[in-house]
């Protein structure tokens, strides 16, 4: 069997105990039970030369096209953790998450290349129309994967504006409030398949904020880092979007801190990991970058139109 692997890490990842991710994409494996699932899964550890008992450990949907399965394997006094992401009944990744370096594989790894995921299409998701894999609920669902806030100290909060650009500067709250502010009425799509339609978010354009930067041609990303160390990375393309803007406003108020206080990213056409909260810092880059979800085989755009939910290559 030949397996094809890309290593990577993240900060919010290594703050949960995963210092590595082993992404290993899959030609599309068709499995009919549990126990070809986990034949498949047999042959990656042997291929890997991981020792340990095989554990299944839960399922959950993501939309309503998309299966996460996730195992583990069991060592001494550790254990690796496993992803398999499955369309229709086919498997499209097997990801290994990796507690320490003294367990990364010895495979050959590639270089993931996100352009091969990226397919130029000019499109808008509409409000009240259910995007494909979607269902409406009436209320939105309130995440902090790596913990929220806990108590920190905003007095002093600024974005940071960073990277390859010709004008670097930071904004603290009362300077996005002189940036022109937009509301925006739209849907709000989670990657797992919920949606809500009709919030309203208000803030300055991305794209103020972006002219003002002057990125370098080079550019084709935006990084975006909180202040809980999540992250996550934006097409620049998508971040010039004429309803992309950083809220500071939910439904005609200020932001609460669980919806992201004192500020977040809002892209409607995106899935919602990309609508970062608690933005500290937007870094421009011309080359990838997984952020937290991406590190975990999550799409690099995230479109919702064309449920880009799990990278392809």
């Amino acid at each position: 069997m030949v397996i094809k692997c890309y290593l990577t890490s993240n900060k919010g990842l290594s703050d949960k105990g995963v210092e590595y991710v082993v992404d290993c994409p899959v030609n599309n494996y068709v499995f009919k039970s549990i126990s070809d699932l986990t034949w498949l899964i047999k042959q990656f550890i042997r291929k890997m030369n991981y020792n340990g008992e095989l554990e299944f450990h839960s399922n959950e949907n993501i939309g309503t096209t998309h299966m996460l399965y996730k195992y583990r394997i069991c060592l001494e006094d550790k254990y690796i953790g496993i992803r398999v992401v499955s369309q229709y009944n086919s498997v499209i990744r097997i990801l290994f998450t990796i507690p320490d370096r003294s367990l990364i594989p010895q495979v050959s790894f590639e270089k993931y290349d996100a352009s091969k995921d990226i397919v130029k299409t000019n499109y808008r998701v509409r409000s009240g129309r259910i995007p494909p894999g979607q269902y409406y609920i009436p209320n939105l669902i309130v995440y902090s994967i790596l913990g929220g806030l806990k108590g920190k100290d905003l007095s002093n909060w600024r974005i940071e504006i960073r990277g390859e650009v010709e004008n670097e500067f930071e904004l603290n709250l009362a300077d996005l409030y002189t940036l022109g502010l937009k509301t925006i009425k739209t849907s709000f799509h989670c990657v797992t398949g919920w949606s809500i339609d009709e919030v309203e978010f208000t803030g300055p354009l991305l794209r103020n904020i972006i002219e003002r930067a002057k990125p370098r041609e080079s550019v084709k990303w935006i990084y975006v880092e909180c202040l809980d160390n999540y992250s996550t990375i934006i097409p620049i393309d998508e971040a010039l979007n004429d309803d992309a803007v950083i809220a500071i406003e939910m439904n005609g108020k200020p932001l609460e801190i669980e919806h992201g206080y004192p500020a977040r990213l809002v892209i409607p056409q995106l899935y919602g990991w990309k609508s970062a909260k608690w933005v500290n810092r937007l870094l421009f880059l011309s080359e990838y970058r997984d952020g937290y979800w991406e590190a975990l085989g999550y799409h690099p755009r995230g479109r919702v139109e064309y449920e880009e939910r799990f990278k392809k290559s």
